[in-house]
């Protein structure tokens, strides 16, 4: 394992969930407080944005297969085929974006504001921001190909940092235009012009500091333009599935219970989302070392790779969801000010939720950083859709958490789904336990239990008591987690590594 490496990805992924935390945390409180109605316009921005989300799922396939593979065959010495992978997958997107964009005009005679109930944007106003968004879509299929594509010289960090510098501008500029209440056409043309100028500024710095990169349409090859297309197709499915996972159900829930619960949901998730990007800053931090082993063919390192990495996220997943559920109502009441859109049973049900996530997310970055992803695809794409089907008479029944109860019984069984794959991932005779995650199973138990019942207590406490509750079972959860869960062994080996590195 190349420390250094996973060191400089750890700290551009740092510096994404950074921008992660800015992005969550200074956009809605513009909406909710600049705005007339702020929550249900923030509710109704959301809901627009989501609706074409899952264009994305084109530029997640086609860049994901294309540099992995690029990956692979440039650590095997195969230089050419690497160019012509990134060449074809190049022109596979610019014949995409040619087809798509025409069909933007069709957006124009659609009842997009009656569709998703808006109130506070005519037709006109949705229809010409759903445009702006989807050619920001676009063009940013071409900025994730050629950021993404430093992993294959070895500089995944340096594409990292680029769309988190995209992201953070993005952001940026939206809250700008949100605290002079711009309207929703303004918002997004403000992203569209953002990912443009940052496509051209990144080629630019491919051109100084990786020529290799440069793009070379001459390179590409007929043959290999449609062999790309069935596995980038899969690694879209995966994005599909993750706007049916993220996106969808807030179109659902607008349509069945409206903005309210729309923000509610959305606030509540973001804070959810935002503490486990320290689970997935770990889990990214070592994709391009997943990538390397196996164009290697370096089975004994991968192995134990995994078991290392899964000591770690399975030491901080209870740590992060159980910590966050504590402090819950201290982050609405600091954040937003408004401590009545923390409801205990929502949190409850998303903190168990991202639990389990937390556990996915390290087994599926197995699966994807090796290209091996397409029983994982089609699996993840009809327990999605099954879950928005169950999920429906659930909402009508039950509300929000009615559809986050569907939500925690898919990604149940996505994640023993995973466990599977990951095992004949490996060789035969490496075996892979999951006895480690069985015995995380166990340890959620016990402390999910009494802070549900905190988590309740909390509507009547106030801020200090809360936060002391929270700073004292998150230290409990983390020392009995890093014994459980043998990390000694690991603060061993990085201490070794270092004072190598040191007396080196």
């Amino acid at each position: 394992m190349n420390l250094r490496r996973i060191l400089k990805m750890l700290a551009a992924f740092f510096t994404g969930q950074g921008v992660s935390i800015v992005t969550q945390l200074l956009v809605p409180p513009f909406f909710l407080h600049r705005y007339a109605h702020g929550v249900e316009v923030y509710g109704e921005w959301i809901a627009l944005s989501a609706a074409v989300t899952y264009l994305g799922t084109i530029n997640y396939g086609v860049q994901t297969y294309a540099n992995n593979q690029a990956t692979i065959h440039y650590n095997r010495g195969e230089q050419q085929e690497a160019r012509a992978i990134q060449a074809s997958a190049l022109r596979l997107l610019f014949l995409l974006i040619a087809m798509l964009a025409p069909l933007l005009a069709v957006l124009f005679f659609l009842p997009i504001a009656r569709w998703l109930h808006l109130a506070f944007a005519s037709n006109r106003q949705a229809s010409l921001t759903l445009s702006l968004l989807v050619l920001q879509i676009l063009v940013n299929m071409i900025f994730s190909l050629l950021s993404n594509g430093f992993m294959v010289v070895g500089q995944a960090h340096r594409g990292a940092n680029w769309n988190n510098f995209l992201r953070l501008a993005m952001t940026l500029a939206l809250a700008a235009l949100a605290w002079h209440r711009a309207s929703f056409p303004v918002l997004a043309a403000s992203q569209l012009i953002t990912t443009a100028l940052f496509t051209v500024l990144v080629l630019v710095d491919i051109r100084i500091t990786a020529p290799f990169l440069v793009p070379d349409l001459s390179a590409s090859r007929p043959g290999m333009m449609r062999s790309i297309i069935r596995p980038s197709g899969h690694f879209g499915l995966l994005s599909l599935s993750s706007f049916l996972s993220w996106q969808a159900p807030v179109l659902l829930l607008q349509k069945m219970l409206g903005p309210a619960a729309v923000a509610i949901f959305s606030l509540t998730r973001t804070i959810y989302s935002m503490s486990r990007q320290l689970l997935i800053v770990l889990t990214f931090s070592i994709s391009q070392e997943i990538t390397y082993f196996v164009g290697q063919r370096n089975w004994k390192q991968l192995h134990r790779l995994y078991d290392l990495s899964e000591r770690v996220v399975l030491m901080l997943v209870p740590v992060v969801s159980v910590g966050v559920l504590l402090s819950s109502p201290v982050l609405f009441t600091v954040w937003l000010h408004n401590r009545a859109l923390y409801v205990p049973i929502i949190c409850i049900l998303m903190g168990l939720v991202s639990a389990v996530m937390g556990i996915k997310e390290h087994k599926y970055q197995f699966q994807t950083s090796s290209n091996q992803h397409e029983q994982l695809s089609t699996l993840t794409i009809l327990s999605y859709s099954a879950m928005l089907l169950v999920a429906a008479p659930l909402v009508h029944s039950f509300g929000v958490p009615g559809f986050l109860i569907a939500w925690l019984a898919t990604e149940l069984f996505q994640t023993i789904f995973l466990l599977q794959l990951n095992v004949s991932l490996f060789p035969a005779e490496m075996k892979v336990s999951i006895a480690p995650v069985v015995k995380l199973a166990v340890f959620l138990v016990f402390a999910f239990l009494p802070a549900a019942w905190l988590a309740y207590r909390a509507l009547s406490e106030s801020v200090p008591i809360i936060f002391g509750i929270t700073a004292a079972a998150t230290c409990l959860l983390a020392v009995s987690a890093y014994f459980v869960f043998g990390l000694s062994e690991l603060n061993g080996l990085l201490q070794a590594k270092l004072r190598q590195r040191f007396i080196g």
